[in-house]
C-alpha cells in the first residue's frame, strides 16, 4: 500500500538524516523511491546538480531500494505535486525544514504549500530529536470518528506498516453541562474501543487516549508524552476559508511537531 514513493529534495538536507528518513520508510514497507529535484539555473550549475543527485540515489540504492532521479524546472510545490503524480506512488516523503516564523509570514514555506496542494498522502519527516528513530514503534492516531478513519484505517492496519504499539486520540469539547458531558464522553470512549478492536490484529499494544482542550496544542503534547515515532492524521479535501488564513491543523502540526507526521487526504 505504501510500496513506492516520491521525495522531494532539495540537495540541503543533511545527509545523514536524510538517509535515516529512507531507513523510516522502510517500516512503512517502502521498496521503490523516486528522487525528485526541481531545478534552476545555469548549464554548468545543472551539472553539479545532477551529479549531486546521482551521488545520492546511489546511497538511497545501498539501503535495499530500488532508486531512480527526476530533475524538472518550475515552481517547486506545485511542480513537486505534479511529477509525484505523473510517477504514479502511494505517497510524497517531504525533510521538513521549519522556518523563522517571520520569514514564513513574509516569504511562504515550499514544504506547507506541497501539503496543501498534494491530493496524496505525505510524509512530512522531522528531525528535531536528536534520538529520532529510523525503526516505526510508536505511532498516534489523532481522530475525529468522522471520514476520516475511512480513509486513514486502511493505512494504520496495512500489514507492511511495521509499528509495534498504536495510539488513538481524541481531541473533544467539553459540553456545556454535566449530563451531557457524562454523555459525550461515553460516546467518544465507545468509539475509541471500537477502532481499538479494529486496529489490534495489526499491533501489538493498542492504547486509547481522550482529551479536551486546542486540536494542534493536544495532538503534539500526546505525541511528546508517549514518545512516539509518528503523528497520523487526515487532512480536509476542502478547509474552510477561515482555515486557508490560519492554515490547517494537519500543517500546524506538521510545522511544530518534534516528530515525523503522515497525512492522508481526503476528507471532506
Amino acid at each position: 500500500m505504501l510500496r513506492s514513493a516520491a521525495v522531494k529534495v532539495g540537495l540541503n538536507e543533511p545527509r545523514t538524516r536524510f538517509l535515516d528518513m529512507l531507513r523510516l520508510m522502510q517500516s512503512f514497507g517502502t521498496s521503490q523511491v523516486h528522487l525528485v529535484h526541481i531545478a534552476s539555473g545555469s548549464h554548468r550549475k545543472m551539472e553539479a546538480v545532477e551529479q549531486k543527485l546521482a551521488e545520492l540515489t546511489d546511497a538511497v540504492r545501498e539501503l535495499g531500494f530500488e532508486a531512480s532521479a527526476v530533475i524538472k524546472g518550475g515552481s517547486v510545490p506545485s511542480k513537486t505535486v505534479s511529477v509525484s503524480r505523473e510517477l504514479e506512488v502511494d505517497y510524497l516523503a517531504v525533510y521538513w525544514l521549519p522556518k523563522a516564523v517571520l520569514v514564513q509570514a513574509i516569504m511562504g514555506s515550499i514544504d506547507a504549500d506541497i501539503l496543501r496542494l498534494s491530493d496524496m498522502p505525505v510524509l512530512v519527516y522531522n528531525r528535531s530529536l536528536m534520538n529520532a528513530s529510523t525503526r516505526l514503534q510508536k505511532v498516534l492516531y489523532a481522530t475525529d470518528f468522522q471520514a476520516t478513519d475511512a480513509n486513514v484505517l486502511p493505512y494504520l492496519v496495512n500489514k507492511e506498516f511495521q509499528a509495534e504499539e498504536l495510539f488513538l486520540l481524541h481531541v473533544g469539547e467539553r459540553a456545556p453541562d454535566p449530563a451531557t458531558e457524562h454523555t459525550r464522553q461515553q460516546c467518544v470512549q465507545s468509539n475509541l474501543e471500537r477502532l481499538a478492536e479494529e486496529c489490534a490484529p495489526a499491533y501489538e499494544k493498542v492504547h486509547t487516549l481522550h482529551v479536551v482542550g486546542s486540536h494542534r496544542h493536544q495532538i503534539l503534547r500526546q505525541a511528546d508524552a508517549n514518545k512516539v515515532d509518528l503523528i497520523v492524521m487526515g487532512k480536509a479535501d476542502t478547509p474552510k476559508p477561515l482555515k486557508n488564513l490560519l492554515g490547517s491543523t494537519a500543517e500546524a502540526v506538521a510545522d511544530k511537531s518534534r516528530r515525523s507526521v503522515f497525512i492522508v487526504p481526503g476528507v471532506s
